[in-house]
Order: structure tokens, then C-alpha cells, then sequence
């Protein structure tokens, strides 16, 4: 229940400052020579809570804006561009069209208000059965156009059956990319419960780019599809 009770007072705690991750990385410094053009929407560097209320389709959705990762996801993903193309030599082209991350906590902090609700012994084994809860990390290749056409933002902070069975809280990150002329764009889904001592959000985003980044290596995937890729499917 402690997990839960967290969870709702960072929810109601929209305007305090924001928890920040610190990253270490090592001579991250000499990446700073690779160029990155950052095209991304300003909303998609800003945080956002969707909805406190919890009858609410939105109730549940996060954007984790840029400063809750020092040095920030675009700053990551230009060391790790580096890392993986230094090796050629020469100058490269990178721009970043989309770099954000959504939390979706929806069916853990439903189950800690029915929880809160119920008390006692039994609240508690109703909210850790969900708060236990794990997701395998997933990325695949999305459609920009499908991305787009989504109205409602939070939709894209949606997962579906197949992505996470066991509606685990998860961060959902999209990353679109063109390097030297090849365009790629990915979702990752990849589980907020934390796996030693890492940082759940550092781990997600790092595998989200390494993840993202092994496109490069390969022809172009087929891109899944808006509904395919759970953005506008299950809670």
C-alpha cells in the first residue's frame, strides 16, 4: 500500500518539483562534438498529468517531460549515436523528430484506491497484487502517420493485451529519428518496477535508444499500425 500512497501524492503533487534521475556517463563529453537537430513538439519536453480524477479515461497517464532525466533523453541519445557511429568517421546528419516518454500507472493506482478503500489486511493484498506486477521490455517499428493521427494525446500512452498481459504500470517511450538520411520510429514498452538499482525511468529510456538505434543496422522494418501498436487499445 506505501507504493500506492506514494504514487497518488506525486499524482496530487503536480507542482512540486520534479524528481530528478541522474544518469552517470562515462566521457559523455566527447559526444558533445556530434550535432543533433532537436525538432521535437514542445509539449513532448514538458510533463503532464492527464487526470487526477480516477473515473476519467485519461486517469492514470503521464508525460515525463525532459527534466526528469539529467543529462536529458535527447542528450542521451546523442552519446549514444556517437558511441555507435564514431567508429566511421566523418560528420553525420541527426535529427530528432520525436523523443517522449509516458508513464501509465492506471490499473496500480486504481487497485491502491480500491485498496485505500477496503483497509486493513485485505486493501493491502488488493493493491500489491497489482503493485508486484512485471512487463517485458518490448520495442517495435511504428508509422509516424498512425502517431499523428491520434486526437487524444493520452491514447498514446495506451498498451495493449499482448504488450503487457498483466497490466503492469509501464513507461511507453516513442523515438523518431533520421540519421544520415534514414528515418526510423519506435515505441518501447518497458516496466516501471525497478530491477536492482537502477533507475526504472534511466533503464527504460536507455533501452528504448539502444533498442531504437539497432534499426539502423538493418532494412527498413514493417511499421505496425496505430491499433497494432496499442495506442489506441487496452488500458
Amino acid at each position: 500500500m506505501k507504493r500506492h500512497l506514494l504514487a497518488v501524492l506525486a499524482l496530487a503533487c503536480a507542482g512540486c518539483a520534479p524528481v530528478v534521475t541522474k544518469v552517470n556517463v562515462a566521457n559523455i563529453a566527447k559526444s558533445d562534438a556530434l550535432h543533433v537537430t532537436d525538432q521535437r513538439p514542445t509539449s513532448e519536453k514538458e510533463s503532464k498529468i492527464f487526470s487526477l480524477l480516477i473515473t476519467s479515461k485519461e486517469y492514470g497517464v503521464m508525460r515525463a517531460g525532459d527534466v526528469h532525466l539529467s543529462p536529458g533523453p535527447v542528450r542521451l541519445l546523442q552519446h549514444q549515436v556517437y558511441e555507435k557511429f564514431a567508429a566511421e568517421g566523418g560528420t553525420h546528419a541527426v535529427t530528432v523528430y520525436h523523443f517522449v516518454i509516458y508513464e501509465n500507472m492506471r490499473s496500480q493506482l486504481r487497485s491502491g484506491a480500491v485498496g485505500a478503500g477496503l483497509g486493513g489486511v485485505l486493501g493491502g493484498v488488493v493493491g500489491n497484487s497489482i503493485a508486484n506486477h512485471d512487463a517485458s521490455s518490448q520495442t517495435r517499428v511504428v508509422d509516424e502517420m498512425s502517431f499523428n493521427s491520434i486526437s487524444e494525446e493520452y491514447l498514446r500512452g495506451q498498451y495493449d493485451a499482448t504488450e503487457n498481459p498483466d497490466k503492469a504500470s509501464v513507461f511507453i517511450v516513442y523515438v523518431d529519428t533520421d540519421i544520415d538520411g534514414k528515418k526510423v520510429f519506435t515505441r518501447t514498452v518497458a516496466s516501471m518496477k525497478p530491477h536492482g538499482d537502477v533507475s526504472p525511468l534511466a533503464d527504460a529510456v536507455d533501452l528504448a535508444i539502444k533498442n531504437h538505434l539497432s534499426h539502423y543496422d538493418t532494412p527498413a522494418a514493417p511499421m505496425a499500425t496505430a491499433a497494432q501498436a496499442g495506442v489506441s487499445g487496452t488500458k
